[in-house]
């Protein structure tokens, strides 16, 4: 049976999303990214389960992708990571698959900013825009950060950037040297200086 196919405005409706959440997907500047995820870790995807929930009468499926934590970056993650997004394998052999989602795969190691996870048909902050895969430099050794389509994160402003798929992401690739890319360190640390500066805004604003 061939699969299913969603666009997002589709998974807006199967999920009591709102269309506006659904159908535009707004690249959020970095500071916004990172204090409005509920939090960031950093973990490798251990287990994909498949899972048929009841929506009004009908099934509809859901991956559950097991994440085991190496480091919290920022907020406080439940004791144990799951992250539930819209779309899986059908009961009758079929497959619902949301278009222009990432797809987690075991042993993927990456840098996750959580937001609504469970409520949410996505569980990342701006989709696509809240996956960084952790990469290392077959030359150097070297770990750091790319975007959900591959192609390494040379600044933090990079960030609230639409993302190049297909052709295009193929011929940016050509162009971007991985010894510019942030070291997962370098990214890290901008997420904590910027997540406390948010939290001491807040504070000030509350005084």
């Amino acid at each position: 049976m061939r699969p299913l196919r969603l666009c997002l405005l589709c998974a807006a409706v199967l999920t009591s999303v709102s269309a506006t959440h659904a159908t535009t997907v707004v690249p959020p500047e970095f500071p916004d990214l990172v204090s409005s995820s509920d939090y960031v870790i950093r973990g490798k995807v251990v287990s994909l389960t498949n899972e048929i929930r009841q929506r009004d009468g009908r099934e509809v499926p859901f991956t559950l992708a097991e994440i085991a934590v190496s480091e919290v970056i920022a907020g406080t993650p439940p004791q144990k990571v799951v992250l539930t997004m819209l779309g899986g394998k059908t009961s009758d052999g079929g497959e619902l698959v949301v278009e222009g989602v990432p797809r987690f795969v075991v042993g993927d190691d990456s840098i996750f900013f959580v937001k609504n996870n469970g409520t949410n048909f996505y569980p990342l902050r701006g989709v696509m825009h809240g996956l960084y895969p952790v990469r290392r430099d077959k030359a150097t050794g070297r770990e750091y950060v790319a975007r959900a389509n591959g192609l390494p994160l040379s600044a933090t402003a990079e960030v609230g950037l639409p993302m190049a798929e297909g052709a295009m992401a193929q011929e940016l690739r050509k162009h971007i040297k991985v010894s510019d890319a942030l070291s997962v360190a370098e990214f890290k640390q901008s997420i904590r200086e910027t997540r406390a500066a948010a939290v001491k805004g807040e504070k000030n604003n509350a005084n």
